[in-house]
């Protein structure tokens, strides 16, 4: 008789169930998802944190109101003994954390400089991620750093940040947005954890001793392609071979992500932190090509284009070789292209770049039309009786705004000073000097250009190249108190320039600010040029009495940190241009500008309220600015003014 357990038949064995999991390995895998969203808590926390910080900034620059000018004196423009006033106390605590935090800085050499609170992020990234990675890692036996729990730890860490490290590194920036910092500023830190999470992978991956599977071969595939672009990331590389870069980044990132989810995704469905990837890249080249196609087709502009349906291969643009390594950039405006003073550009040059779609940044030296000056000082004192409508484009009254004629089209152009380098400059400086015409798709603006309107002092420092932010936002200054938009009573320019010469690019913008500007607002415009020494000749200014005490100690430092010029160029004789010679308030200095004493000077002879000092130069500029502005917070419980720096360097895109 046949057993009734088995049939007739063999027993069945359970080929259908898994071998049950080992307790270690059960415990890491639960971690492996448990901690990097514990991760991303923190994340969000901090990003909030700044969201707010920076909210309440933004109302109290709104809430403040206009500093009485009490306490400078009629003569002289000395300052008064100033009082303790407690009342400035939460003012104070706000100005020493802005000289700690983004004064101070770190140096690696001559390659990187970063503020204490770029530093802070770091050391705090870093701890926080490695904190994760190694802690709880003994295993049921009691056996610390058991590679089983960190290993796989590492990788589910690694790929938790890809979703990060993709925003940080995109234009259209949703975190500049909610955090008020420029997707620019924020790309230091897309660098960062690139870098960080690079260093996960590689102990992801080299804990293991496995034998070597298709599974574990797109893994590598992806963490070696990763490692390649980040290579190639480095600035002396990336300045020196950015078409490389360029095609690499592309090509290589969508290697490593489509191999990194594969691999995630079949060790321990970790796929939902890889698609987003695709997700935020897709997104931004969308809106990029939307602007693309937006400001380069004439069928939205008043004005159609010659090309079918008013499409054509691009913006005409005039390239114009100022000097042998400055190249001036003149893009016919599309009418529909609006954008703030110290906005930048991406500019696309099929016919000069090596690969088509390359883009590289820069900064619009002009402002548009919202930013035209009106024809007379009368006409702007007729301001105060009328309302103007947001855009600026109609009066209340009926009553037409009157604007000179002979600077009308440097409002509806878009203006760029490119300093020559390698790549793409180099090869556009050669097509300026054989002359023509060419073809640009704009893509832009980008960028939060800082509000100057609520204050009541503004410095703006600029070297070389730098003069295209410094310039524009000195004309929206000007035009905005104009327009009874701002408080601003008094604006410093200051420029360091190889040759006089170059004086004459930025002339005719220029002339027409201290033309048409306001009695009320004060204009001072220093302008030194590098080339000469003092003893080479003196100083060509008026109103010497002006100048703030001046010493050696930062002549050294302050470079005007552009290459505009090879060595063996020589500059002309030092003139002014005969059309500013007018104005007492240009003042042209040979030799380098010593930026500690006149930024010394400036603060000093403020009459309180609210000072902002813009920079656009060489890491030599950035750095004498950060020395001269660290102020006690003393100086502001007794008066003195709130000091905001903002930064703009000189980097390769």
């Amino acid at each position: 008789m046949d057993n009734p357990q088995t049939n007739g038949t063999m027993p069945m064995m359970p080929s259908m169930m898994r071998p049950p999991i080992p307790p270690d390995t059960l415990i890491w895998m639960q971690r492996n998802h448990l901690y990097p969203q514990q991760v991303w808590w923190m994340l969000a926390s901090f990003i909030g944190l700044v969201a707010i910080a920076q909210f309440l900034s933004w109302v109290g620059s709104k809430a403040s109101s206009p500093c009485p000018m009490a306490d400078a004196e009629a003569h002289g423009g000395s300052v008064r003994q100033r009082k303790l006033q407690l009342s400035r106390l939460p003012l104070a605590i706000v100005n020493w954390w802005r000289v700690f935090a983004f004064r101070n800085t770190v140096e690696f050499g001559e390659l990187l400089s970063i503020t204490y609170a770029e530093a802070f992020i770091t050391v705090g990234y870093i701890v926080a991620l490695f904190t994760w990675e190694f802690i709880n890692t003994t295993n049921l036996a009691g056996q610390p750093l058991d590679w089983r729990y960190y290993s796989s730890r590492a990788g589910a860490l690694a790929v938790s940040q890809f979703p990060l490290v993709t925003v940080l590194g995109t234009k259209n920036n949703v975190l500049a947005y909610i955090t008020g910092v420029s997707y620019d500023k924020l790309n230091y830190l897309h660098r960062m954890t690139a870098r960080v999470n690079l260093i996960l992978l590689w102990i992801h991956a080299g804990a293991k001793a496995i034998p070597i599977s298709m599974f574990i071969r797109i893994g590598l595939t992806a963490i070696v392609a990763y490692t390649i672009v980040l290579l190639l990331a480095f600035r002396p590389i990336r300045a020196r071979f950015y078409e490389l870069f360029f095609f690499a980044h592309f090509s290589l990132i969508l290697v490593m992500l489509i191999g990194a989810y594969y691999h995630a995704n079949q060790a321990a469905r970790l796929g939902v932190y890889i698609y987003p990837c695709f997700l935020i890249w897709g997104l931004d080249r969308f809106l990029r090509v939307l602007r693309l196609v937006y400001f380069n087709n004439h069928l939205f502009s008043m004005t159609r284009g010659t090309g079918p349906s008013g499409m054509d291969d691009g913006l005409s643009a005039t390239a114009e070789l100022l000097s042998p390594r400055f190249v001036r950039l003149r893009v016919t405006r599309p009418s529909h292209l609006k954008w703030t003073p110290g906005q930048a550009a991406y500019l696309i040059m099929p016919g000069v770049s090596t690969i088509p779609i390359e883009a590289h940044p820069f900064t619009i030296a002009s402002v548009d039309t919202r930013y035209r000056l009106l024809k007379s000082k009368s006409k702007a004192r007729k301001m105060e009786r009328m309302v103007l409508s947001e855009d600026d484009s109609t009066l209340n009254s009926g009553e037409e705004k009157e604007y000179d004629e002979d600077v009308l089209p440097y409002w509806e152009e878009l203006d760029f000073l490119i300093n020559v380098r390698d790549g793409v400059t180099k090869r556009l400086a050669e097509r300026a000097r054989k002359g023509g015409k060419v073809k640009v798709w704009v893509d832009g603006p980008y960028g939060f250009s800082p509000n100057l309107r609520n204050d009541d002092a503004v410095v703006l420092v600029a070297g070389g190249s730098g003069v295209s932010l410094a310039i524009s936002m000195f004309l929206g200054v000007v035009s905005d108190v104009q327009n009874m938009k701002a408080r601003t009573q008094k604006v410093v320019f200051i420029w360091s320039i190889r040759d006089s010469k170059q004086l004459e690019w930025i002339t005719r913008s220029l002339l027409n600010a201290l033309e048409l500007a306001p009695s009320g607002l004060e204009i001072v415009v220093r302008i030194f040029i590098t080339g000469y020494q003092k003893s080479d000749q003196m100083p060509l200014m008026m109103n010497r009495d002006d100048m703030p005490p001046m010493s050696t100690g930062d002549m050294q430092r302050a470079d005007d940190g552009d290459s505009m010029y090879s060595p063996q160029d020589t500059p002309t004789a030092m003139k002014m241009p005969r059309e500013l010679k007018d104005f007492s308030s240009v003042h042209l200095t040979p030799g380098r500008p010593e930026l500690g004493s006149l930024l010394r000077h400036e603060v000093q002879n403020a009459s309180g309220g609210r000072l902002s000092v813009t920079v656009c130069g060489g890491p030599a500029i950035a750095k004498t600015c950060r020395e001269a502005l660290k102020f006690p917070p003393s100086s502001v419980l007794y008066g003195g003014p709130s000091v905001v720096l903002h930064i703009e360097a000189f980097g390769y895109a």
